[in-house]
């Protein structure tokens, strides 16, 4: 099991990656971004580094890297499933 909800991540040479922990996002900042001197990019690596050093939150890091992500164009979106509306209906009834 995963630390986070998982999200899925397309470089820029047409790879994905499932990352789900904030080591998995230690590994996919090492991969193909297309801009790794965008400030938010720099700035999520570094949560991420802190994270894992034991200094940052990992749902911080986890939280900026899963945003530069967005901001960059490499999260695959993926539709909700149905249990995903059935827990929302039970936890809000």
């Amino acid at each position: 099991m995963t630390a986070f909800m998982p999200v899925t991540l397309r470089f820029c040479d047409n790879k994905t990656m499932l990352v789900g922990s904030v080591a998995d996002a230690e590994a996919a900042l090492r991969r193909q971004w297309p801009d790794k001197t965008a400030p938010d990019y720099v700035g999520a690596a570094r949560l991420v580094q802190l994270a894992v050093e034991g200094t940052c939150s990992p749902r911080t890091a986890f939280e900026a890297f899963s945003r530069v992500a967005r901001r960059q164009g490499i999260l695959v979106a993926k539709p909700r499933s149905r249990a995903h509306d059935w827990l929302d209906a039970a936890a809000n009834p």
